[in-house]
C-alpha cells in the first residue's frame, strides 16, 4: 500500500446542513447542557442561567456562571468533535457538536464571551461569512474590551436564522422547565426573560388506589465493566392524560427529560404488546430513569429521543413494556370509574421494588388489573349456574335464548327474521325437554307426539300455568315462522313482535325450567 495521504478537513457546510433539524427549543436546550455539564465538573455554587430573548430585536443572549473556558479551550467553542467533558463523566453530553450546532442554527451573527474563573474575558465572534468560507478554519479572538463577572460565559445571537415571537417564548419556558426540572430542584436556576423558572415534574402526579398503587422497580446494567442504574416508576396519574399528552413513557437520562410522553413502537404501544394508544388507556405513565456514564445514555444526537437500537434500552424495553402493559391494562379495566376508582385516591406512597435483574419483571411484582366488567349474556348464565348444574337439559335452552337477544341487537338487515325462528324454535325444544325430563311422560307417549308441535304445546299446557292470551300469541308467532320458511312471499317482523315474543319465550322458560333472563 503507497503512502499517500488524504485530506480529511470538514467543510463548514457541515454547520448549515444541520440547521434544519435544530429549533428554539432543541437549540437553547444545547446550550443549557453545556453550562450544566460544566457545573458538574467543577462543583461549583448554585448554577444560574440566564436567557434573554427579544422578539423586537429578534436576538438572544445567555449567561451562565458555570466556570468559564479556559483561553486554551476556546477552540472547543466551534471545533466540531472536540468537548471538555470525558466519556466517563456522568454528564449530559459529550459528542462535542451538540452547541456547535445550535449556535449556528440560531443566529447568522455570533459573539461568545467568557471568563475562566478570574481570568480575563475573552471574546469569539464568527458570521456567515466564516461560515460559508472554507478557505480556513481559523478563528481569531480577542481579549473583550468589557469584563464578565468571574466563572462567566455570554452567547450573545443575533441575525436569528428564525423568528421569534410571544408564543415561542411560552413554550419555550413550558420546555425549560419540564427538561431541566429534576436540576432546578437541586438548585439550579434558569431565567426567562427575567422569570425563574419553576420545575415541572411527572413523578408527583399519582393516583393511589388501594392494591394499585405506583411501584418503581429499582436495578443495575452491565455493559463492558460498566454499571447504569435504571428506575421503572409506573403507575396511575390524577387525571386522564390524553388532552395534555401527559400519558406513556417518560425518560429521564443523567436526570434530564429526553423523551416526554412516548407512545411508540420503542415503548410497545402497539397490537399485541401495550396496544395502541387511546383516550381509555390516558391514566397510564411509566418513567424511566437512567443514571451512568454520558456513553452508556440511549438517547440521540440531539438529547431529543431515545435511540432505541442502543444495547442499554433494548436490555430493559421488556421491563419497560411490562410494568406500561399492566397499568394499561388497569386503567382500561376502569374506564368509566376513574373518579370513584382512582382519582378519590390522592395520597399514598410509591412502592419499591429491588430487582436483581431489571432485563425482566416477574409477573408476581406487578399489579392486577380488575376483573372485566361482565356482559350480560355472561351475568345471565352465572345467575343461573346452579339450576343449571341441577337441570343440564335446560343449558342449551338458555342458550338459545340467549343467541336470539344476541341476534336482535346486531346491526343486520334481517336480524328480526333470524331471532323469531331461533325463539320459536327454542321454545318447542324446550316443550320437549321439559315433558321428557321434568314431567317425564315416558318414551312411548313422547314418541305420539313428538312430530306434532301442537300436540307437544296441549301437554305442555296441562302443567304450566299459561293465559288464553299468551297461547294466542305463541300459536300466532309460530305461525308467522311457519310463513318465514314455507311462504314465498317474506312477511314482515317488527322491533315489537321480537320484544313481544321473547317476554313470552322467557316466561314460558322460566315457569318450565327455573332459569331467569
Amino acid at each position: 500500500m503507497s503512502g499517500k495521504t488524504i485530506d480529511a478537513t470538514p467543510e463548514k457546510r457541515i454547520f448549515l446542513s444541520i440547521i434544519s433539524e435544530y429549533d428554539l427549543k432543541r437549540s437553547i436546550c444545547e446550550l443549557i447542557d453545556n453550562a450544566i455539564d460544566l457545573w458538574t465538573r467543577t462543583k461549583r455554587e448554585d448554577l444560574v442561567i440566564q436567557i434573554k430573548l427579544d422578539d423586537r430585536q429578534q436576538s438572544i443572549s445567555i449567561n451562565d456562571n458555570a466556570g468559564g473556558i479556559e483561553e486554551e479551550k476556546l477552540d472547543h467553542i466551534i471545533s466540531p468533535g472536540k468537548t471538555s467533558n470525558d466519556i466517563d463523566d456522568d454528564v449530559i453530553g459529550y459528542f462535542g457538536v451538540g452547541s456547535k450546532r445550535a449556535v449556528v442554527a440560531l443566529a447568522q451573527d455570533i459573539a461568545i464571551k467568557s471568563r475562566f474563573e478570574n481570568d480575563k474575558t475573552y471574546v469569539v465572534k464568527l458570521d456567515e461569512d466564516w461560515i460559508t468560507n472554507d478557505a480556513s478554519w481559523l478563528l481569531p479572538y480577542a481579549e473583550s474590551t468589557t469584563q464578565l463577572s468571574p466563572f462567566s460565559t455570554l452567547i450573545e445571537l443575533n441575525k436569528l436564522r428564525i423568528h421569534i415571537d410571544q408564543d415561542d417564548i411560552v413554550e419555550l419556558k413550558t420546555q425549560l422547565s419540564e427538561v431541566y426540572a429534576r436540576f432546578i430542584r437541586r438548585g439550579v436556576t434558569i431565567e426567562v426573560n427575567d422569570e425563574i423558572l419553576v420545575a415541572i415534574d411527572f413523578d408527583d402526579e399519582w393516583s393511589y388506589p388501594p392494591k394499585l398503587f405506583p411501584t418503581e422497580f429499582v436495578g443495575e446494567v452491565n455493559i463492558e465493566g460498566r454499571t447504569v442504574e435504571v428506575h421503572i416508576l409506573s403507575g396511575l396519574i390524577d387525571h386522564p392524560g390524553d388532552p395534555d399528552d401527559s400519558y406513556g413513557v417518560f425518560v429521564y437520562c443523567n436526570k434530564r427529560l429526553i423523551a416526554r410522553g412516548l407512545k411508540d413502537y420503542s415503548v410497545g404501544f402497539t397490537p399485541g404488546l401495550v396496544g395502541n394508544p387511546h383516550y381509555n388507556i390516558s391514566l397510564a405513565r411509566t418513567i424511566v430513569s437512567i443514571q451512568g456514564q454520558s456513553r452508556d445514555m440511549p438517547w440521540d444526537s440531539s438529547k431529543s429521543s431515545i435511540n432505541a437500537k442502543h444495547e442499554i434500552w433494548q436490555s430493559i424495553r421488556q421491563s419497560v413494556i411490562d410494568a406500561t402493559k399492566r397499568y394499561v391494562q388497569v386503567s382500561r379495566s376502569l374506564q368509566g370509574k376513574w373518579n370513584k376508582e382512582v382519582f378519590s385516591y390522592p395520597t399514598g406512597h410509591i412502592e419499591y421494588e429491588k430487582l436483581d435483574n431489571i432485563t425482566s419483571i416477574p409477573k408476581s411484582y406487578l399489579p392486577k388489573p380488575a376483573p372485566s366488567r361482565k356482559k350480560w349474556h355472561q351475568k345471565i348464565i352465572s345467575k343461573n349456574a346452579a339450576t343449571l348444574k341441577n337441570k343440564p337439559w335446560a343449558a342449551g335452552i338458555l342458550d338459545s335464548a340467549i343467541a336470539a337477544d344476541m341476534i336482535y341487537r346486531q346491526p343486520l338487515a334481517h336480524k328480526n327474521r333470524i331471532s323469531l325462528i331461533v325463539l320459536d324454535s327454542t321454545l318447542e325444544i324446550a316443550y320437549k325437554e321439559y315433558l321428557v325430563n321434568e314431567v317425564k311422560i315416558g318414551v312411548r307417549k313422547f314418541k305420539d307426539i313428538s312430530d306434532n308441535r301442537s300436540l307437544v304445546q296441549d301437554e305442555v299446557l296441562k302443567h304450566i300455568p299459561l293465559t288464553d292470551d299468551e297461547v294466542k300469541k305463541i300459536d300466532h308467532y309460530y305461525k308467522l315462522r311457519c310463513d318465514l320458511i314455507h311462504q314465498r312471499a317474506t312477511p314482515n317482523v317488527g322491533d315489537d313482535d321480537i320484544e313481544d315474543y321473547r317476554d313470552i319465550v322467557e316466561n314460558v322458560l322460566e315457569v318450565m325450567f327455573g332459569v331467569e333472563l
